[in-house]
């Protein structure tokens, strides 16, 4: 699976608006931590600069949003002109992106994109996840620490607030619902595939199946919006690109076709 793709453009800029947000939200917990260990600043002034900066995160997050959509309007029209062999995108050849030229049918190869797709997801998701979760743990500990040593104050109640409304716990949060979700969009696929080799199903019922798989893992896409990040697809590129070839040439319904690897 390649990175470079008709969204790619967009993705690009809603990922650096998805980093600027970031950013900000690690100035806001460095204000919150310093504004309990220094006087040179009145309290007020930490507010008022902690309000600009969630104003600043704020308008990082809108455009984040705004340009994803777009990408995935494009990444939507891109499957299917890969399952389908149309062009609703020009001068693009999607089968640098997808791994599944040698899948005969075209709703089977849409099937396949989907399942290589949530394999993916699920797995760069959860490696994202990680540093999100270390820092609101530890901004949890130190709102524990501080709650115990002097009770709720302007400290403890900037940390507090920093930890409910922080877009990095909102982050983690998302991205944890979003491994989850592709996880069971590749397990389901799994399951139609694994009715398949029964001979458990028809044509038309597998029809069914793949529409309900596609417009699940869209609609999960979508209300994330999260943008996966380049460098750990990089990182796990190889080792995902080798186990879907295994996975998809162990399944009848795949055709038993192993991909030429150039």
């Amino acid at each position: 699976m390649s990175v470079k793709n008709p969204q790619n453009n967009d993705y690009v800029l809603s990922r650096r608006f998805a980093y600027a947000q970031d950013i900000f939200g690690v100035i806001a917990f460095i204000l919150a931590v310093v504004q309990g260990i220094t006087t040179l600043m009145p309290a007020k002034s930490f507010l008022v600069i902690s309000g600009l900066v969630l104003f600043l995160e704020y308008i990082a997050s809108y455009y984040k949003g705004i340009h994803f959509e777009n990408g995935h309007r494009k990444r939507e029209a891109w499957l299917i002109d890969n399952s389908f062999h149309e062009k609703r995108i020009p001068n693009y050849n999607s089968e640098t992106y997808y791994d599944n030229s040698s899948v005969t049918g075209e709703e089977i190869r849409l099937l396949a994109n989907i399942h290589e797709n949530s394999l993916y997801t699920s797995r760069i998701a959860e490696k994202m996840a990680r540093p999100y979760y270390y820092l609101t743990a530890f901004s949890f500990i130190l709102f524990v620490i501080g709650l115990f040593f002097s009770g709720l104050n302007d400290y403890t109640s900037l940390l507090l607030s920093f930890i409910v409304s922080s877009s990095l716990l909102d982050r983690a949060m998302k991205l944890n619902a979003l491994t989850k979700s592709t996880s069971f969009v590749f397990e389901k696929i799994n399951g139609i595939c694994n009715e398949y080799e029964k001979q458990l199903s028809d044509k038309h019922l597998i029809l069914s199946q793949i529409i309900e798989v596609l417009l699940l893992y869209e609609n999960v896409i979508f209300e994330s919006k999260i943008i996966l990040s380049e460098r750990i697809f990089h990182q796990l590129n190889d080792s995902l690109k080798i186990e879907w070839f295994k996975i998809r040439d162990s399944y009848v319904i795949y055709g038993n076709q192993k991909e030429t690897e150039s």
